[in-house]
């Protein structure tokens, strides 16, 4: 009898050791901070498929603060099939332009919102542009718009030379501050 006891109690403390080491490492692990994006997906490749929303769920401890991080993060680490286009990441060229949660705007420059940690971020391409997949506008319109209206600097007299044209200090000054 002496033996049983003497063997329940060293079961006993062997699984409150168990127990003890499994509640610490569960105390030592960050909790999933994760949130779900709904992002609008349509591939040309497959004309009989219509176009839908696939939902994807990330851990924001794991990726980085902007929509495009999280992009990113799903094109290399869970679904290499999701299309958009991408350049600077600094807010500059608009190539990640899309719709984000409603809003036009860049993804690039578009923080991704913590404070609603259960609310989906839903993301469409741009509305008012035809799709060529997924997130891709097609930018051939936009381009023709551009150059129809010549958004540079445009000189009145033409130079006589095909030589650069540098630009003088008080040519300069005329500029600074328009």
């Amino acid at each position: 009898m002496a033996t049983a006891l003497a063997s329940r109690l060293s079961w006993n403390s062997l699984t409150r050791g168990f127990a003890a080491s499994a509640v610490s490492q569960m105390a030592s692990e960050k909790p999933v901070n994760s949130k779900s994006f709904k992002i609008y997906r349509w591939n040309p490749d497959q004309p009989t498929e219509k176009p839908r929303m696939q939902e994807y769920k990330l851990d924001l401890s794991k990726t980085g603060p902007m929509v495009l991080d999280a992009l990113i993060k799903i094109k290399n680490e869970v679904d290499s099939t999701l299309t958009f286009r991408r350049s600077c990441r600094e807010g500059i060229c608009g190539s990640c332009a899309m719709n984000i949660d409603g809003k036009n705007t860049l993804a690039c420059i578009t923080h991704i919102p913590k404070d609603q940690p259960t609310k989906e971020l839903v993301i469409y391409p741009l509305p008012h542009m035809f799709v060529v997949k997924d997130l891709v506008p097609d930018m051939t319109y936009f381009y023709k718009q551009y150059a129809s209206i010549k958004p540079w600097l445009q000189r009145k007299d033409t130079p006589e030379s095909n030589k650069e044209i540098l630009q003088s200090p008080e040519d300069r000054k005329k500029l600074d501050g328009l």
